[in-house]
């Protein structure tokens, strides 16, 4: 062959032969676009499908290898034609797809890092109810697989939800990625438990509220604050003083008023560092068990708390949780008819209504008077 022959381009996506250097017995290499894509540019990687002795035999693995993909030869007829050659072009150009294991421990890095700590450990046991397909391929997991790993679950409502918004997640990576299609992703179609109402929780009622007002010990001014400002326990544990702001000016919505708040919140990001309006029923309280001098009850453990609710439950004759004084908060808003976006804030709560949301972020007042208007 004539020294400056060239030969003719081959189609887009068809691969190209390249001629390596050096003396080789097998110097022609096929080389193809792999389904796979380069982690920093995004782009297509190219393989390898081997190498050949002459240019001609280079260029009929190509051409196999361009009629199977566009579906012009069978996956039959090609490896009648040439066996060895079509199972090296498979194994060269069949992509690694992970597991869902694997994707879990990938987004978990990635997205779930910055989760606060209670938030991660959720997500790794919930990862642990689908260890029957930790191993499995996610491009090979059926709708009926995750559907009887939920069947035969037997979670509450609440836990099956974040099971269901975990797969989503994995299944989400794996659509972006290329691993399925989007219409492989039916985690939306999970059917999860039906939604009951605990009887474990229920909210303190007006009589034990004004109870306790009248034990007036420590342990029970916690319990009230917590009524109050409808703070999760782990908010006020260990609260720093610099977070506490008694008879305050403020004026940021034009009126000069004198108020009273912390600065408290975890868990999600609506709730973190929010400002929490002191009811002034509990603003002795606050001063007393959160700003004195030396050690705090509040400076404790969950279990310590626990153990102080234990006391005043005995007190009271009741059987309270922590989280019956978040949930009492939310219904003496109710029965006073405080502001619905009021009360998303004060709980920390995602708002829907985005004008509203940068207001009350805004306006200490706002949130002062309405907490204030409840009444018992």
């Amino acid at each position: 062959m004539p020294r400056n022959a060239r030969f003719r381009r081959r189609p887009n996506n068809t691969g190209t032969v390249v001629k390596l250097s050096g003396k080789r017995r097998k110097p022609y290499c096929a080389r193809i676009m792999s389904d796979g894509r380069d982690i920093i540019t995004g782009k297509k990687k190219q393989v390898s499908i081997g190498t050949f002795v002459t240019r001609e035999e280079a260029l009929n693995a190509l051409s196999i290898y361009s009629l199977t993909k566009s579906r012009k030869m069978s996956r039959d007829e090609a490896d009648a034609v040439a066996p060895d050659l079509y199972d090296r072009i498979m194994n060269a150009t069949k992509r690694k797809v992970p597991t869902f294991l694997e994707i879990f421990e990938i987004i978990s890095e990635e997205d779930l890092s910055s989760l606060s700590a209670s938030a991660r450990r959720g997500y790794k046991a919930w990862i642990k109810r689908f260890s029957s397909i930790h191993d499995r391929r996610i491009d090979t997991i059926t709708l009926a697989d995750l559907q009887d790993i939920f069947d035969r679950d037997g979670s509450a409502n609440g836990t099956q939800v974040h099971m269901k918004a975990l797969c989503s997640k994995i299944f989400e990576y794996a659509v972006i990625h290329q691993y399925i299609s989007r219409d492989s992703d039916y985690t939306s179609y999970i059917r999860v438990a039906g939604f009951s109402q605990s009887d474990k929780h229920y909210p303190f009622s007006i009589d034990e509220i004004r109870r306790l007002k009248e034990l007036d010990t420590p342990e029970a001014h916690l319990i009230l604050i917590y009524i109050y400002t409808g703070c999760r326990a782990s908010e006020l544990i260990g609260i720093s003083r610099d977070a506490v702001h008694i008879d305050e000016a403020c004026s940021d919505d034009g009126n000069e008023m004198t108020i009273s708040y912390l600065v408290a919140g975890s868990k999600t990001e609506a709730g973190r560092n929010r400002v929490i309006p002191i009811h002034d029923d509990i603003k002795d309280y606050v001063a007393e068990e959160l700003l004195k001098e030396g050690n705090r009850l509040i400076d404790c453990s969950y279990s310590r708390l626990s153990k102080m609710l234990a006391s005043v439950n005995d007190a009271l004759g009741t059987s309270h949780t922590m989280h019956d004084t978040r949930k009492t908060f939310a219904s003496l808003c109710q029965l006073n008819s405080v502001n619905i976006y009021v009360r998303k804030k004060v709980l920390g709560h995602k708002m829907n209504d985005i004008t509203f949301d940068v207001y009350t972020n805004e306006s200490k007042n706002v949130l002062y008077r309405e907490i204030n208007s409840m009444r018992i």
